[in-house]
């Protein structure tokens, strides 16, 4: 029975989607001087906290903070900690990044897991000089360069401002928290009217598109609250597994 609920505990990372998972936030619109707007979402310092619940019970909790450093770029943490019986899961993301021309860039990622189970660490750089990832000691990681690489953390903020835009799917490629290259899709589905911990709200689902209906995970994107990530669901077989739900989210 451990085993069952380990296995089951291990697909709760929120980052991500970041999370992909999920991994999105008293309310003040102040946007810096380099803000890059998309159509309607900009990236803005931002606190949001969130509940982590499975199948009507609370499991655990989730925040995002994105913050702007003094050198101009951005800080993107998340972290999520979940809880079965006698089981735990902690998961931490960071993200380093700059904007350019409306697109995120990332610079770094780190990434950790600890509770129930082996611990895993990731730490890369995106050197975009000589055109490589590498990993924390220097060492070239071996993924095939693309300018446009994200990671667990900057997905999220890429779509968070793409869905703002007049499209109804996106294609990323990014470098996942085992330090290998996936692409992610993503379709835009529907408006819906949610009741959170939070309050209403109006959100778009936004479903990851996968070749499999084995696992289904959804996101939902507030355009009052600049598209802000106030919900994230994942299914598998049927069954929910993980959902967050925005209780508490603050602008800088």
């Amino acid at each position: 029975m451990g085993k069952h609920f380990m296995k089951r505990l291990q697909h709760w990372s929120i980052a991500a989607l970041g999370g992909v998972m999920l991994t999105g936030s008293t309310l003040s619109w102040a946007a810096e001087d380099d803000a890059e707007a998309s159509a309607g979402a900009e990236t803005l310092a931002y606190e949001a906290s969130y509940v982590l619940t499975r199948r009507g019970s609370e499991r655990g909790d989730a925040s995002r903070i994105l913050e702007q450093l003094d050198d101009g770029t951005w800080r993107y943490y998340t972290v999520t900690s979940a809880s079965l019986l006698f089981l735990s899961d902690h998961r931490e993301n960071e993200t380093i990044f700059r904007m350019q021309d409306g697109r995120v860039v990332p610079e770094s990622f780190e990434y950790s897991r600890s509770g129930t189970g082996s611990d895993r660490a990731l730490n890369v750089r995106f050197d975009r000089e000589n055109e490589r990832i590498v990993d924390a000691s220097g060492n070239e990681v071996d993924i095939e360069w693309d300018a446009d690489l994200l990671d667990p953390n900057a997905v999220l903020h890429q779509l968070q401002l793409d869905v703002a835009g007049g499209d109804d799917s996106w294609m990323y490629s990014l470098v996942d928290e085992k330090g290998n290259q996936r692409d992610y899709e993503f379709a835009r589905v529907k408006t819906e009217t949610l009741n959170l911990p939070y309050g209403e709200v109006e959100a778009i689902r936004i479903d990851r598109v996968r070749e499999s209906d084995r696992r289904q995970t959804y996101f939902w994107f507030a355009p009052e609250l600049n598209y802000t990530m106030v919900r994230m669901q994942q299914i598998k077989e049927g069954k929910e597994q993980a959902q967050i739900e925005l209780t508490n989210l603050q602008f800088e």
